[in-house]
């Protein structure tokens, strides 16, 4: 008699989802800032000097008034790559997570299960740097404690 196989399909899918997300998120940190801080491909960057109908208040044959008013702030208008991206990873985590759970939901392969939520943690931490460090310091305690 064959042992019966567990299924793979959704921790595998999850752990493919779970590196791309890590990939994504190291990318947001390896990539220049320059790079980065550029508008996304197709939006428009407000211009700064001021049109030509903000200029002109009152207009007549032969008299006009004219007030000038400050240019703003040149600021883009959208959306940057670092936002994309960090977007992208941190719901590529999101997914691989969820899909880890519905693995072990369906009795699947735990270890497999296992892996893509680590990765998907791990890729949605590297955006949010600050909780390494959290448990950094919380392994150190715990270290202390324990030892």
């Amino acid at each position: 008699m064959e042992p019966v196989r567990q299924s793979r399909r959704l921790g595998i899918i999850g752990c493919i989802v779970g590196l791309l997300a890590l990939l994504t998120s190291a990318l947001t940190q390896l990539l220049p800032a320059a790079q980065l801080a550029q508008p996304v491909a197709g939006q428009a960057t407000e211009a700064a000097a001021p049109k030509a109908r903000d200029q002109v208040i009152f207009h007549t044959k032969r008299f006009e008034i004219t007030r000038s008013r400050e240019a703003p702030e040149p600021r883009a208008a959208g959306t940057t790559w670092n936002d994309v991206l960090s977007m992208t990873a941190a719901s590529l985590g999101v997914l691989a997570i969820a899909l880890a759970v519905l693995a072990v939901i369906f009795r699947e392969e735990k270890l497999l299960a296992g892996i893509a939520a680590v990765l998907g943690a791990a890729a949605i931490a590297v955006q949010i740097w600050w909780v390494l460090i959290i448990v950094a310091v919380a392994i150190v305690i715990l270290n202390g404690i324990v030892g």
